[in-house]
């Protein structure tokens, strides 16, 4: 699989392909703890509090960095040494979730130190992932963004899939908090690769650190170009409808209305990584013949429509096969939107534009899974399911109607 992806770049020189691959084994292994340190804080939340509305709302906490340090740190990335700010961002990551388990065995640990930590943890990555994407321009000839963006997607999703598994291995047999000790030791290991990593110097065109003017620029990028903001726009109504869902509506679908436990959720969690994988791959072949807006526009429909058989389903099984239909769509809106930001916004500028694609997928990710919770009290899971997902596909049929977003190649 590495191969036919890698084989699609046959402009990188020795030494850029060497510092990909470096930047890609840190994405899989950081990825690899995302997904089990996902698990371990969801479940976590709902076995502290046993309340879904709390719950969704301390979930939501960890999506605030996004809103309120987001565009500052996609200006920092701009200005300053992007391998050295992925570092601090994986150092920083690392610490928190050490504290975790060591606040349990003392005896510390409350719900709202969880929301602490889950603060700190995504400050952490709306640094690295505007640095991190930002990066890949630098490595990367034009012609292959689409592909180096579907395989680090692909080898993400991967992860994925390998994170659940590992997480149930250490559910049996060390318990839940042993899953915060390998994410962080899975930081360590990304913050070593990064270390190892040589980027070539970012292009910039301000000498002085101006924090707000920096960001002020990134907007005016945003809001000038048509198709840009269209993307911001449909980017933001698109995650209101389905993250909420996604973060918090799984875990209470599974232990509220199946009553299993956290082993079925590693489960279904890797049920998402199943189909991304295979989206993500299929998406690797075929990445240069495929128009990048319309792919995307496809892809939100996709995300929204496909949420919809939750309402329906009846067991473990029937979920676990909608979920792997539904996440085969998600690299259709992740990959082309990656490209064209890589292409469509100069150098300088990718930085601010990532961290505001960021703020706007996490803001409203935030908003989401507080309402998400709420709403499962009110109306059920399985009506929330129905509802969002006919929501989000509207979107997608939105930007079809809209026009400059369509057109891109």
């Amino acid at each position: 699989m590495r191969m036919s992806f890698l084989s699609t770049m046959p402009l990188l020189n020795p030494l850029r392909m060497r510092n990909f691959r470096l930047l890609w084994v840190g994405q899989v292994i950081a990825w690899s703890g995302d997904s089990i340190y996902q698990i371990g804080l969801l479940w976590l939340i709902l076995e502290m509090t046993g309340s879904q509305a709390l719950s969704g709302l301390i979930a939501a906490v960890g999506y605030l960095p996004a809103l309120l340090l987001g565009m500052f740190l996609g200006a920092l990335v701009d200005w300053g040494d992007r391998r050295r700010l992925m570092m601090l961002a994986d150092l920083l990551r690392g610490l928190v979730l050490l504290y975790i388990p060591l606040a349990f065995a003392l005896g510390w640990l409350t719900p709202w130190q969880l929301a602490a930590a889950a603060f700190l943890i995504s400050s952490g990555a709306a640094l690295f992932n505007p640095a991190r994407d930002a990066s890949v321009p630098l490595l990367v000839p034009s012609g292959s963004l689409m592909a180096a963006n579907a395989l680090i997607q692909t080898s993400s999703h991967a992860a994925m899939l390998l994170g659940p598994l590992f997480a149930g291995g250490i559910l049996a047999l060390a318990g839940l908090y042993a899953l915060f000790y390998f994410d962080a030791a899975a930081y360590g290991l990304s913050l070593l690769t990064i270390f190892l990593l040589r980027l070539p110097p970012t292009p910039r065109s301000e000498t002085t650190v101006r924090p707000l003017a920096l960001m002020l620029e990134g907007l005016r990028f945003a809001v000038k170009k048509p198709w840009s903001g269209q993307l911001l726009a449909l980017t933001a109504l698109d995650n209101l409808f389905i993250m909420g869902p996604a973060i918090v509506g799984t875990p209470i679908l599974i232990r509220e209305e199946l009553k299993l436990g956290p082993q079925a959720f590693a489960a279904i969690m890797a049920c998402y990584a199943v189909g991304m994988l295979i989206g993500a791959i299929a998406l690797g072949v075929l990445g240069k013949t495929l128009p990048k807006g319309k792919t995307l526009l496809v892809g939100m429909v996709l995300d929204g429509l496909t949420f919809v058989p939750l309402y329906f389903a009846p067991t473990i099984t029937w979920i676990g096969a909608v979920i792997i239909f539904h996440s085969l769509c998600i690299p259709l809106l992740m990959v082309p939107r990656a490209a064209m930001i890589q292409e469509g916004v100069p150098g300088q500028l990718q930085g601010r534009f990532f961290a505001l694609v960021n703020l706007t997928v996490l803001g409203m990710s935030a908003l989401s899974a507080g309402v998400t919770g709420l709403l499962c009290e009110a109306w059920g899971v399985r009506t929330v399911f129905l509802v969002i997902g006919l929501g989000g596909g509207l979107c997608g049929l939105l930007g079809f109607g809209l026009g400059e977003l369509r057109k891109r190649k």
